[in-house]
């Protein structure tokens, strides 16, 4: 049988750091991944709440959810640890987000589209 714990408060066994349940459930990271952007269909490694992926093109991925969101103005923060002197830092454009997936366009500090090799991200937001 299923159990349910209660709690509005949790509290370490010195009762000296206290956090309130609205402050871990609005912490969490809701969806995240790891992926290969210049394999053929942005090849996921790990992930957490990703349904797939694709690759639309040169630095275009899509990332979509596995359990929706509640809106799309949840909170994306994307890198590369690819990045090398010569390719420079990459980030993500003003993509498109919905409720169940998530855009992603790479830049190189030109502003080129660049596909990368050792992508993440991860997504903070309301679940619905």
């Amino acid at each position: 049988m299923a159990s349910i714990l209660r709690v509005n408060t949790l509290t370490d066994a010195s009762s000296g750091n206290s956090t309130a349940m609205s402050i871990i459930h609005g912490g969490i990271t809701r969806t995240w991944a790891s992926f290969d952007g210049t394999a053929s269909g942005a090849t996921i490694g790990d992930s957490f709440n990703v349904s797939s992926s694709d690759d639309d093109g040169t630095g275009d991925y899509g990332i979509n959810f596995s359990s929706n969101f509640n809106n799309a103005t949840y909170c994306s923060t994307f890198g590369d640890g690819e990045g090398t002197s010569s390719s420079g830092l990459r980030f993500l454009s003003d993509a498109g987000s919905t409720t169940s997936s998530q855009e992603i366009y790479a830049r190189n500090v030109s502003n080129s589209a660049q596909d990368c090799a050792a992508a993440s991200i991860s997504i903070n937001g309301d679940p619905a």
